[in-house]
Parts: C-alpha cells; sequence; structure tokens
C-alpha cells in the first residue's frame, strides 16, 4: 500500500549522504528556501518548514525542480512512518 506522505529529513539525508540526518535537514530547508520559485510554490502547498513529511504533491514538485538526489531510495512506498 503506497503511504501519502514523504518523511522531509530521509529525503534531505538522500540529498545530502555525508551529513548527519539533523545537518542533512538543515542544509536541505536552506536549499529549498534558496530556490525561490520552489519555496514560493511549496508555501501556495501550505508547506512549513517545521513540517515532517511532504506530501504527494510537495514531493513531487521538489523532484521535478531539484531533480532526484544522487543516493535515491527508489521504493518510498516503504518508508517507515
Amino acid at each position: 500500500m503506497k503511504q501519502n506522505f514523504y518523511d522531509v529529513t530521509r529525503l534531505a539525508s538522500d540529498y545530502f549522504p555525508d551529513s548527519t540526518a539533523r545537518n542533512a535537514r538543515r542544509r536541505f530547508l536552506h536549499l529549498l528556501t534558496s530556490e525561490k520559485d520552489l519555496w514560493q510554490r511549496l508555501n501556495e502547498m501550505h508547506f512549513k518548514p517545521y513540517q515532517r513529511s511532504f506530501t504527494p504533491r510537495q514531493y513531487e514538485l521538489i523532484i521535478d525542480i531539484l531533480g532526484r538526489p544522487e543516493r535515491y531510495d527508489n521504493d518510498f512506498t516503504l518508508w517507515d512512518s
């Protein structure tokens, strides 16, 4: 069964695999805010920096704009909640 959320910290760790989970999340949120168009569109989708997970639409927007991370978990549907 496909889950309807995507963990922010886990995705951040995929973009920044050499960082700790906490630092990866901080760096990832900085990356999101530095991409002005992406950040504006995420805000329109009601994303808040303290969220623990992305909605499917928010996740797809990020992947469309930033591309897939180098270390990419192909099966996001198996993420623990």
